[in-house]
């Protein structure tokens, strides 16, 4: 199998959560205040 090499860019203003336990994403969102209710940013 061939290695492939993939590019990703630098996150210049934000924060990265990863590996986040199953049941806890929702106590993180409001931890950090967020309600989706923002004009801006990305969750997924």
């Amino acid at each position: 199998m061939p290695e492939e090499l993939l590019r990703v860019s630098k996150i210049k203003k934000g924060t990265v959560i990863d590996h986040i336990t199953h049941g806890y994403a929702l106590d993180i969102l409001k931890i950090l205040g967020i309600t989706g209710r923002e004009s801006s940013g990305v969750i997924t």
